[in-house]
C-alpha cells in the first residue's frame, strides 16, 4: 500500500505536450547535482591552483637571482683571471683606483661632473 503512494507514476496528472512534472524535476535535481559537483571540485581545486601560482612566481623569481648571480660569477672570474695573468690589466687597476703611478709621474684626479638639476621651465607671459 506505501508503494503505492511513493510512485510518482500513480499520481494521477494531466499529459502536457512538454512533458511530465516529475521529469522536469528530475532534469532539474540532475542539473543540480551537476551544479553541485562542480562547485565542489572547484572548492578542493582552487587552493591547490593558487599555490602552484605562488610556486611558480617563486620559481622565477629564483631563476632570475640566479641567472644574476651567475652573470656577477662570469665578471668575476674574468676580472681575477686578467689579474693573474695580465700585467697591463693590473698596471690599470693600480693607476685607477689606487691612484699609483711610475716614477717621476704627476697624478692629477678631477672630480666627476656633479649632475645638472633638472631644468625648470620659465613661467609663460
Amino acid at each position: 500500500m506505501s508503494s503505492k503512494l511513493l510512485d510518482p507514476g500513480s499520481v494521477p496528472l494531466k499529459r502536457r505536450p512538454t512533458g511530465n512534472v516529475w521529469a522536469k524535476l528530475i532534469r532539474v535535481m540532475q542539473g543540480l547535482l551537476g551544479a553541485a559537483v562542480v562547485a565542489g571540485l572547484v572548492a578542493v581545486f582552487l587552493p591547490v591552483i593558487h599555490q602552484v601560482q605562488r610556486l611558480e612566481e617563486a620559481r622565477a623569481a629564483i631563476s632570475r637571482d640566479s641567472d644574476a648571480a651567475q652573470a656577477a660569477n662570469r665578471q668575476l672570474t674574468r676580472q681575477f683571471d686578467l689579474l693573474k695573468s695580465n700585467p697591463e690589466y693590473i698596471e690599470r687597476i693600480a693607476r685607477d683606483r689606487l691612484n699609483l703611478g711610475k716614477p717621476g709621474e704627476i697624478i692629477i684626479r678631477f672630480d666627476p661632473y656633479p649632475k645638472a638639476a633638472p631644468a625648470i621651465p620659465a613661467p609663460a607671459h
